[in-house]
């Protein structure tokens, strides 16, 4: 009997905690024993979680966390914009949101210190635990997680990290990608080739196919906060999705992005 097709999800960027990012129907704050009434704009988010989950192909063989599933303590802002600072109940949200996802294996890869780590804890690592992720530690350790990962499915290795660089013009979108792609050329001697090249943190989805690779960033679950305006609105409204990797037995690879449609416009005052 010939072997049938395996996927991987990748989900990124949830950012739970902040106001303008996706949450559960009920987030708990449990300092106050209450829980958060979710505002227009994260009611819109949630909807669009379980259309992209409903919209899957198959069942993921595994779901990985491209980093930052929590949005931190927002110690810049000091916790403006945020439902909470409390990590935990982030955390707990969020994996409320990813237990919907009906995946047979998970891994997280670290996002930024500044959303997913205090002092020297990382919440990431935290939530790998509570939701028995798989081990990935590239050079050995206790831990669950790390800074980047490379998973091999049917021959094909997959090479996960959250950085690129980012671009708000979207006729450049693809320069720091390309570069990546081309620079992991001259890793391979020292890391092994990558057929398929994972990035996220910027919140936009960009995909780039050369001759025997494949790169592409993930989109996100969060809208702009005070950070993101302060070189001008232009660029700044994301994509919101899942990106869903298909790979056959013979090694074929389809990139099958869920980009949600986002109906929720801003307000436009009318006098």
């Amino acid at each position: 009997m010939a072997k049938s097709s395996k996927s991987i999800l990748i989900v990124s960027d949830m950012h739970v905690g902040s106001a303008t990012s996706i949450c559960s129907a009920e987030p708990q704050i449990t300092e106050l024993g209450t829980v958060h009434l979710p505002n227009k704009l994260q009611l819109a988010l949630n909807e669009a979680w379980y259309n992209c989950i409903d919209e899957l192909e198959q069942k993921p063989t595994l779901l990985v966390v491209n980093g930052e599933p929590c949005d931190g303590a927002n110690k810049k802002q000091v916790g403006q914009q945020s439902w909470t600072t409390n990590i935990q109940d982030q955390i707990n949200d969020a994996g409320k949101l990813l237990n919907d996802i009906p995946y047979e294996n998970l891994m997280f890869v670290r996002g930024s210190g500044y959303h997913v780590q205090q002092d020297g804890t990382n919440f990431e690592e935290i939530l790998a635990q509570q939701m028995g992720a798989e081990k990935y530690k590239a050079y050995g350790g206790t831990g669950l997680t790390d800074y980047y990962a490379l998973i091999e499915m049917y021959g094909k290795t997959f090479n996960f990290t959250h950085h690129i660089g980012y671009n708000k013009w979207a006729a450049y979108r693809t320069t720091a990608l390309a570069r990546e792609m081309a620079g992991m050329v001259f890793e391979k001697e020292k890391m092994g080739r990558a057929d398929v090249i994972v990035r996220s943190h910027v919140h936009y989805f960009v995909h780039i196919e050369f001759t025997h690779t494949h790169g592409f960033t993930t989109p996100a679950w969060k809208f702009p906060d005070a950070h993101l305006f302060r070189g001008g609105v232009a660029g700044t409204t994301p994509d919101i999705g899942m990106v869903e990797v298909i790979v056959e037995p013979n090694g074929d690879i389809d990139i099958v992005k869920h980009i949600a449609e986002m109906e929720i416009k801003p307000l436009v005052r009318h006098f």
